[in-house]
C-alpha cells in the first residue's frame, strides 16, 4: 500500500510539471470571481432566483451540485449522483421551462455573457463517496461518468470538492491527486475541450499558524488545478484559548484569534504555491454569539459551545435581513480584521420570527468588508495579493429575492469599480424558437344545430414550448375540456391549461368541446304577394257567453311567408291563447306564429293557433 501510494504521488508530481501552467493566464489577466449557486435553493423565495443572478459579476459560475456514489448519499461507487433535485431533472419548471432545466438555464446564461460554467463535485459529507468512487478498480468509470456529465451539460470545468482529508491519510491524498490528473486527461481528450481546455478548481481549508502549515499534498494539488481557493469563512472556534472574533478576518490575527486570510495565504505561498493561483473565500453569511458576548475580542473559555454558531443556512445575509438583524442593534467595523459586526447590548436581540433565542452580536460580510478584500486581493504590496475569490453562496446575497447587494459589491471590488447595478433581470436569454403546431378537428357527434368535436394539436417541430392555436369559428362553445379558450373575431383560440400548457416535439394534446351552430339566415326570396296570406276564425266550441276557436292561416302564394302576421275579427275579449302570438285591438286581433314556427311554407296552412274569448 505504501509503495502504491508513493507511485501515485510521484505521478502527481509529474502532473504538476505537465499541467502547472495550464489556464494560469486567467489569473494573470485579472482577478477571478468564482461564485457557487445552490441549485437546491433555486425556488426558495428567501433567496435569489435564477433569472435575477448577474452573471457578469462572476468570471466562473459554479452550479451546486453533483456527488460521488457509494457514500453517505447512496448510489453505486463510480456513479454520478444529482444533488439539486428537480433543478437538474425537469424542464417543466423554472425560468427556462420548457426548453431548459434550471441547471441548463443557468449554464446558458453564464455562457451568454462569456462567464465560464463549472459543476461542483462533492462537498461536506461526501468523503466516503469519494473514497468508494476513486478506488483503483472504479476510478476510470467514475472519471468517464463525470466527463460524460460535463459534456452533456456543456460545462467548462469541474470543482473537485473533496474536503477535510486528514494530513495522515496519504491514501486519500493520492487518490484525490490522481482523480484530478485523470479528469484533466479524459476531458481534454474529448472534442468539447479541444480548443477550450477543461478548468479544474479545488477549495482548500484555512490554516491556523499556531500549529498548521501547508503540506506537500497541498502544493501538489495546487499544481494540478487552475484555481486553488481557500474556504476562508467562519474562521472562528469557541472555547479554551479562543476569543470572540469576526466572521472572515482579512488581517489582524492574534494568539487567541489565530486565523485570518492573509496568514493562511502566506502559509500556502511560503510552501511554494504562487499567489496568482490562490483565491480567498467570501461567504454571504455570518456567525453569531449569544449574550453576554457583545463584540469581538472577548474570551470564550468556560462558556457552553452552544453560545456560538456559524451555520450558513441560519446566518446567511438573506436571513439576517428577513429577521431584523440588519435593522436592529449597532453597527461596528473592526479595523484590525477589516470586518463588520452588529452588536445588540442590553440582553441581545431576540427576533419574534424565529426560535434562535437571543443574539449578543453577529459578524457577516457586507459591502465594506468585501471592498477591503477586493483591494487586498489586487494589492501588489509585499505580503498581499491573491488570484481572486470564491463566493458561498450567491443565493444568500439578497434581501428581497431579487436584488443581490453582496454580489454587486464583489463585482465592484474584484472586477469593475465602475460597475452599475444591472437591474432585476440582467442579460436575459433570447427566447427559444416557438413550437411548430398542426391541428386536426374531428366531429364526433352532430345533431344539426350543434355538435361535439375533438381538436388534436401536434408539435411537428424540434422545440418544446407553450401551445396555443386559433381556428376559424362562427359557432358558440357550450363546454370545453383539456384546455382554456376564448372566442373573438370569429376565431376559436385554444391553449393549454396550467397542467398541460407545454408540448414537446412530436407530442400531441387533445381538447374536446361541444358547440351550437349559429342559426342560418333566412333565404333571400321574394315575399308573398299582398293579400295572399289570410286568416280565418273557425269556432270549435261555443257556450253563448264565450267560445274557443282556431285561426286557420293560409299562404296561397308560391313563396314562403317569413314571420307571417294576419289580422282577423274577434267577438268579445280574448282570455287565453296557444301555439302563437295574439294581440287584440278592439274588435280585431293581430295573429303571428310562435318563435319555433314563425314561417309558413308556400301553398300551405297553419291550424295550430287557438284562443278562447268571453262575449
Amino acid at each position: 500500500m505504501r509503495n502504491k501510494t508513493f507511485k501515485m504521488a510521484a505521478a502527481a508530481l509529474l502532473a504538476f510539471s505537465a499541467f502547472g501552467s495550464i489556464n494560469t493566464a486567467q489569473a494573470q489577466g485579472g482577478q477571478w470571481v468564482t461564485g457557487y449557486y445552490g441549485g437546491y435553493f433555486w425556488n426558495n423565495s428567501d433567496y435569489q432566483a435564477p433569472q435575477h443572478v448577474d452573471m457578469r459579476a462572476m468570471t466562473h459560475f459554479v452550479f451546486a451540485r453533483i456527488g460521488p456514489g457509494g457514500g453517505k448519499f447512496g448510489g453505486q461507487p463510480g456513479e454520478v449522483l444529482l444533488g439539486a433535485s428537480d433543478a437538474q431533472t425537469s424542464k417543466k419548471i423554472g425560468p427556462g421551462a420548457p426548453y431548459r432545466t434550471v441547471e441548463q438555464y443557468l449554464v446558458d446564461r453564464a455562457h451568454h455573457v462569456g462567464t465560464k460554467a463549472i459543476i461542483m463535485l462533492g462537498g461536506e459529507g461526501d468523503n466516503a463517496g469519494f473514497s468508494a468512487s476513486t478506488a483503483p478498480g472504479v476510478r476510470a468509470t467514475f472519471v468517464k461518468n463525470l466527463v460524460d456529465f460535463m459534456v452533456s451539460r456543456d460545462y467548462d470545468g469541474i470543482d473537485v470538492d473533496w474536503e477535510g482529508i486528514d494530513s495522515s491519510d496519504t491514501e486519500s491524498q493520492a487518490r484525490l491527486e490522481q482523480l484530478i490528473i485523470d479528469l484533466r486527461a479524459e476531458a481534454n481528450s474529448r472534442p468539447r475541450y479541444q480548443d477550450r481546455p477543461v478548468i479544474i478548481t479545488f477549495p482548500a481549508g484555512t490554516l491556523n499558524p499556531n500549529y498548521q502549515a501547508a503540506s506537500a499534498h497541498d502544493v501538489r494539488v495546487a499544481g494540478l488545478v487552475d484555481q486553488f481557493n481557500i474556504m476562508s469563512y467562519g474562521m472562528a472556534w469557541f472555547g479554551e484559548g479562543w476569543d470572540t472574533t469576526t466572521f472572515a478576518p482579512l488581517t489582524g490575527r492574534t494568539g487567541s484569534r489565530p486565523t485570518d486570510i492573509a496568514s493562511s495565504i502566506k502559509l500556502y505561498v511560503d510552501a511554494g504555491i504562487p499567489r496568482s493561483k490562490i483565491g480567498m473565500g467570501i461567504g454571504f453569511y455570518g456567525l453569531a454569539y449569544k449574550p453576554p458576548f457583545t463584540h469581538p475580542g472577548q474570551p470564550t473559555a468556560g462558556y457552553d459551545f452552544n453560545s456560538f454558531s456559524v451555520n450558513d443556512v441560519t446566518w446567511n445575509y438573506a436571513q439576517l435581513a428577513k429577521h431584523g438583524y440588519l435593522s436592529n442593534g449597532i453597527y461596528g467595523f473592526e479595523a484590525s480584521s477589516q470586518m463588520g459586526y452588529r452588536t445588540y447590548p442590553g440582553g441581545g436581540y431576540t427576533p419574534s420570527t424565529r426560535n434562535t433565542g437571543a443574539t449578543g452580536y453577529v459578524s457577516y460580510e457586507d459591502e465594506t468588508s468585501i471592498a477591503a478584500k477586493g483591494a487586498w486581493s489586487q494589492s501588489t504590496r509585499e505580503g498581499e495579493g491573491a488570484g481572486g475569490t470564491i463566493i458561498w453562496l450567491v443565493n444568500y446575497g439578497t434581501t428581497n429575492g431579487v436584488n443581490n447587494p453582496l454580489l454587486f459589491a464583489v463585482k465592484k471590488a474584484f472586477l469593475d469599480p465602475n460597475a452599475t447595478d444591472p437591474g432585476p433581470n440582467p442579460d436575459p436569454l433570447p427566447p427559444p424558437p416557438p413550437p411548430q403546431l398542426s391541428t386536426t378537428l374531428n366531429v364526433s357527434n352532430d345533431w344539426g344545430s350543434g355538435y361535439c368535436a375533438s381538436l388534436l394539436v401536434k408539435n411537428t417541430g424540434d422545440y418544446p414550448g407553450e401551445w396555443k392555436v386559433a381556428l376559424p369559428f362562427t359557432d358558440s362553445v357550450n363546454s370545453l375540456w383539456g384546455g382554456v379558450y376564448t372566442v373573438a373575431e370569429e376565431k376559436l383560440n385554444v391553449s393549454g391549461a396550467e397542467w398541460n400548457k407545454y408540448i414537446d416535439p412530436q407530442e400531441t394534446r387533445e381538447v374536446g368541446f361541444c358547440a351550437t351552430r349559429k342559426a342560418a339566415p333566412p333565404p333571400n326570396e321574394p315575399p308573398p304577394p299582398a293579400g295572399s296570406v289570410t286568416g280565418t276564425v273557425v269556432i270549435s266550441n261555443d257556450w253563448t257567453s264565450g267560445y274557443c276557436a282556431n285561426v286557420v292561416v293560409t299562404n296561397a302564394s308560391s313563396s314562403k311567408a317569413v314571420n307571417w302576421t294576419v289580422t282577423v275579427p274577434v267577438a268579445g275579449t280574448v282570455t287565453s291563447h296557444w301555439s302563437g302570438k295574439i294581440v287584440q285591438n278592439g274588435a280585431s286581433m293581430q295573429v303571428s306564429g310562435p318563435d319555433w314556427n314563425k314561417d309558413l311554407a308556400a301553398n300551405s296552412s297553419n291550424r295550430d293557433v287557438g284562443f278562447c274569448a268571453a262575449r
